[in-house]
């Protein structure tokens, strides 16, 4: 009843496109000159990339650090709204307060401490193509007016955080705001009201819309924006 949500870290993994993406330098791999086998590597990537969790700092000037975020508020019920087929019609697409209610309508209403995921369907199938997830496979400043994929609407968080007890947001995608967003409004509101967020969460089309708990083990960096993160969920 374990089910992995966590994309592997290598050099596929999709980062935004003007950070330092994951490498990895294998140093000793083989016999040692006492005779035994060892091996060790070093790594390097920026916070952002891959399946990782954002502290409020990200974009909150006074927000909480990685370090400073309990472990139990990393934890809590999974809520599922698929929006595949919308997103398949509009790469673009923001989720709407009428997808959270039409949630709701289904399977009651969102309980408190939830992690609200939207499913998009475009990381789930297509993750690591950058052209598929991304929109474009350039690096740099370059790709930024190419980026094109979905993400949560400005009033549809502002409903959860109003209306709402959550615990934070979380897509399978690269960005909880928009590839098009380039005020990261959504970013913004979110840690201005001291939440968590997950990108690029893995395997959502086999989390049911309920009953899952979802459970997110990010590295406890010092001062840290942001961390790769083990997810994982419980499933019902």
């Amino acid at each position: 009843k374990l089910l992995d949500m966590t994309f592997p870290y290598d050099e596929n993994t999709i980062y935004w496109p003007t950070a330092k993406s994951f490498e990895l330098k294998k140093l000793n791999w083989g016999i040692s000159e006492g005779g035994w086998w060892y091996a060790s590597n070093e790594y390097s990537a920026s916070e952002h990339g891959g399946t990782h969790a954002d502290a409020p700092i990200h974009f909150a000037r006074n927000g909480r650090t990685i370090d400073r975020i309990p472990l139990k508020e990393w934890i809590g019920p999974a809520v599922k709204i698929d929006v595949t087929k919308k997103c398949g019609d509009d790469r673009d697409y923001l989720l709407a307060v009428e997808d959270i209610r039409a949630w709701e309508a289904e399977n009651g209403k969102i309980p408190d401490g939830a992690w609200v995921i939207m499913y998009t369907g475009i990381g789930t199938r297509y993750y690591p193509d950058k052209i598929k997830v991304l929109g474009t496979d350039k690096s740099g400043a370059a790709a930024l007016p190419e980026l094109s994929f979905p993400g949560f609407s400005v009033e549809s968080v502002r409903f959860l955080l109003e209306k709402r007890t959550i615990t934070g947001l979380a897509i399978d995608t690269p960005s909880i705001d928009c590839g098009k967003c380039s005020r990261f409004e959504v970013h913004q509101i979110l840690f201005a009201a001291d939440k968590l967020a997950l990108e690029n969460i893995a395997n959502c089309d086999q989390l049911p819309p309920k009953g899952a708990m979802l459970f997110v083990i990010p590295m406890l960096i010092k001062d840290g924006t942001g961390s790769p993160a083990r997810v994982f969920a419980i499933l019902p």
